[in-house]
């Protein structure tokens, strides 16, 4: 018996002894003096990747259209808001006019050194939000007609300029008699 009792605590002094001489695999610090991975004039801190990741190219937006002004309204659209100006602003600064009133929630706009009385605009209420028809048109046309004009400065004429149609925005131009 004393055989087998001294082959078993060989056994166990020898996988101790093979176990104890194991290293664990735990990773090395960089930079650390001696360290088998790297040497000691090598890099310290961060290492430079051998790759770089970049970010997909994305394709540069194409810009929306400007908004198409328009003499005629579609048959579904509403008066939303509408744009006074002086008969003498040129055409390019009439659709600038145009365009920015399509981005205000501004009922009555006046442009070009005009000005919109207050009885007019309260005559010009009951026809916003209404579909546009020819006789609106007309409405329009004749409420600013006769709310520009006065006795001392009569207006000459007042026609539809434009439309924005997708903004429900009418522009009326007034030109006063000479």
């Amino acid at each position: 018996m004393k055989l087998s009792a001294l082959r078993l605590v060989t056994a166990l002094l020898v996988s101790a002894a093979a176990l104890g001489a194991e290293e664990p695999m735990l990773p090395k610090a960089l930079g650390v003096q001696g360290s088998a991975s790297f040497p000691a004039n090598g890099p310290r801190g961060f290492l430079k990747p051998s790759k770089s990741i970049k970010p997909p190219v994305t394709e540069p937006s194409v810009a929306q259209p400007a908004p198409s002004i328009v003499q005629a309204p579609t048959s579904e659209t509403r008066l939303r808001r509408l744009v006074v100006v002086s008969g003498t602003m040129t055409p390019e600064a009439i659709r600038d006019t145009i365009l920015a009133c399509g981005q205000t929630r501004t009922p009555v706009t006046t442009a070009g050194g005009m000005s919109a009385p207050a009885p007019m605009l309260s005559d010009l209420a009951g026809l916003f939000g209404s579909t546009v028809t020819e006789d609106t048109q007309k409405q329009v046309l004749e409420t600013v007609r006769k709310g520009m004009g006065s006795t001392a400065k009569p207006v000459k004429r007042v026609e539809v300029v434009g439309w924005l149609p997708s903004e429900g925005v009418m522009a009326v131009a007034v030109y006063p008699e000479s």
